[in-house]
């Protein structure tokens, strides 16, 4: 399998896959991996260690969003 050029929504693809592996797994070198796979069996690339790091980043800037999301919901007793 070669290494190839993955466009942004493949990377996109990516994240994705790493941030709902980090929602399981609470590991973010395990969402790496995720996304490796992802590329592998999804796409049929070999992704890059750059890939892989790009698109954890994202699922880190993702998980973020969450965070702060979650933080301004405020709840009210029904």
């Amino acid at each position: 399998m070669k290494t190839t050029y993955l466009s942004g929504i493949e990377i996109q693809q990516m994240a994705e896959a790493a941030l709902t592996s980090y929602e399981f797994t609470c590991c973010w070198s395990r969402a790496f991996q995720a996304a490796a796979e992802h590329a592998t069996d999804e796409l049929g690339v070999q992704p890059t260690k750059a890939q892989c790091a790009t698109a954890t980043r994202l699922a880190q800037t993702g998980w973020e969003g969450i965070k702060i999301s979650v933080q301004k919901v405020v709840y009210t007793p029904q």
